[in-house]
């Protein structure tokens, strides 16, 4: 069945609040949490930690259910600083499977400049993860782990996605989906994201300020904030949706064009080294006199492992294992120093740097006791689900085309969502064409490597009076390229609603080198702790 027959067949909207369910709390109340707060700082490094208060809020474990058993939420507020306080910002910070307790904890400074002094910022643990019902799937015993109009630029080697996908993916897949479903079936149907909606709904009215939803969606952040949207259209006070997921392409599983921008954005980090020669590891040790030099060089130890990758699955996951790290910096322009000196030592490993002498200080207790909540959640909402690698084939055969140095890396986690057992108790069908109370401000750079503005541009569609405004800086999300002009215009919206025009283009501060320069050489932006 092809996907749009699947959402036909299915049915085509969900009713919000129709579903019976059982008693919530009423209030949330606030404590301090000094031992909390301490372990948050000890597990983020170097990254400012705001003080926190922690709360908790009774919930349904299932809406579906009207006797339900209860669901205790972890929630946390970082209160205002400046009077007088105009009421509460509610934050997911993306993933799917970022915490509250940690990953908004270390966001907390970004979003204040963001929204502004005059707001309390709330967020908290949502299903499948942290200490909320965390999901639970290892993946042990399989062959590898699960990854995660343009110039012409240069591109990285590649394995073939088409070809992975018959000589293996579709039943490494399978056997992934089967590996969660059965370590974490009792608790993988309740994690999807429209019950993640409605508990945000719980914590609005347990507020107990005028009942409207004020919101800032990071990342997967921006796909739960587009079915509250598309749920609770006349509670929408303000929202402000930042690096953006196609909500129709999430609601698929199939992720669509999300990698759109990433060749643009590894070109861009190449030429920003070029530039910026005499301080960048990587154009030293290349002695570049060209950016595509430093591409030649890379290419030429990865070719041997592209080549050979679509001899097996297990070969084709090697190739994963080399190409992922070289993902994640992009996402922040103040890591592409750091970036630069660590692919030096990935390529001249005799040359890596000597291991730091271990730390005496007592590990810490990760907070977030999850694993591979990213898998459970979108798998979960994910309504295509085809019966047979035939049907799943013009999927990959799209996908392989997004991009050509990371679509072999990127997509090979995402067919899991095809083959899921676990269906989320509550899946939203409908489609995000509303019109909501205040129109939504989306936010998004032209240089992300895995939210392409197009993606903003598609969301803004579909929600009547909505803008996107442009942030022509490099990584995800704002946060990780600072804009006075973005943060003039993202507080002038939580204050009053006023949108910036449609064709607002924002510049960042700085540049990549400048930036690593002003946060003192520190390699980790605000939510680099969120899985993508």
């Amino acid at each position: 069945m092809s996907f749009t027959l699947a959402v036909t067949a299915l049915g085509l909207s969900a009713v919000a609040g129709a579903l019976p369910h059982a008693r919530t709390q009423k209030t949330i109340e606030w404590n301090s949490c000094p031992e909390l707060n301490e372990n948050i700082t000890l597990q983020v490094g170097n990254i400012p930690i705001l003080p926190f208060e922690c709360g908790s809020l009774t919930v349904p474990l299932d809406y579906t259910e009207p006797d339900s058993d209860p669901l205790d939420l972890a929630v946390f507020r970082v209160k205002a600083t400046k009077e007088p306080v105009l009421g509460s910002v509610m934050f997911n910070p993306g993933g799917p499977g970022g915490t509250g307790g940690l990953d908004f904890n270390s966001a907390a400074t970004d979003l204040r400049a963001n929204v502004g002094e005059q707001w309390d910022l709330v967020s908290w643990d949502p299903r499948g993860t942290g200490n909320t019902i965390p999901f639970n799937c290892p993946l042990e015993g399989l062959d590898g782990s699960a990854p995660a109009a343009k110039r012409d630029v240069g591109t990285l080697a590649s394995g073939n996605l088409t070809e992975g996908f018959l000589n293996g993916g579709w039943e490494y897949a399978g056997a992934i989906a089967d590996s969660c479903f059965s370590t974490a079936n009792e608790t993988g149907e309740l994690i999807g994201t429209v019950f993640a909606v409605r508990d945000m709904m719980n914590i609005v009215d347990a507020l107990c300020e005028d009942g409207l939803l004020r919101y800032y969606g990071w990342s997967y952040g921006t796909a739960l904030g587009s079915y509250a949207a598309a749920l609770f259209p006349d509670r929408v006070e303000r929202m402000v949706l930042d690096g953006n997921i196609d909500p129709v392409a999430y609601q698929s599983g199939t992720w669509g064009d999300w990698v759109d921008d990433i060749d643009e954005v590894f070109w861009t980090f190449l030429e920003s080294c070029f530039d910026n020669k005499e301080e960048c590891a990587l154009a030293q040790f290349v002695n570049a006199n060209s950016t595509q030099d430093m591409l030649d060089v890379i290419n030429l130890a990865l070719e041997p492992l592209a080549e050979n990758a679509t001899t097996s699955i297990e070969a084709y996951v090697n190739l994963i294992t080399v190409k992922s790290p070289l993902i994640r910096p992009l996402y922040f322009p103040a890591q592409w120093p750091a970036f630069a000196e660590a692919i030096v030592a990935l390529l001249n490993p005799t040359e890596a740097p000597e291991e730091p002498a271990a730390d005496a200080t007592p590990a810490v207790e990760p907070y977030d006791q999850a694993v591979n909540a990213l898998l459970g959640i979108r798998g979960s909402d994910a309504i295509f689900r085809p019966e047979t690698a035939e049907e799943y084939l013009p999927t990959v055969e799209y996908q392989a085309n997004v991009s050509k140095s990371f679509s072999d890396v990127q997509y090979i986690s995402i067919w899991a969502s095809a083959r899921w057992k676990m269906d989320a108790k509550e899946r939203y069908f409908g489609d995000f064409n509303k019109t909501t109370k205040t129109p939504i401000l989306y936010v998004n750079g032209n240089y992300d490597p895995v939210t392409p503005i197009s993606d903003a541009r598609s969301a803004s569609a579909g929600f009547k009076g909505s803008v996107v405004l442009e942030h022509n800086g490099l990584g995800h999300g704002i946060f990780a390229d600072p804009s006075t002009c973005v943060q003039k215009h993202v507080q002038q919206y939580f204050l009053d609603g006023t949108l910036p025009d449609p064709d607002t283009v924002c510049e960042p501060d700085l540049g990549p080198w400048e930036l690593a320069a002003a946060r003192n050489g520190s390699i980790l932006g605000a939510l680099e702790l969120t899985s993508s």
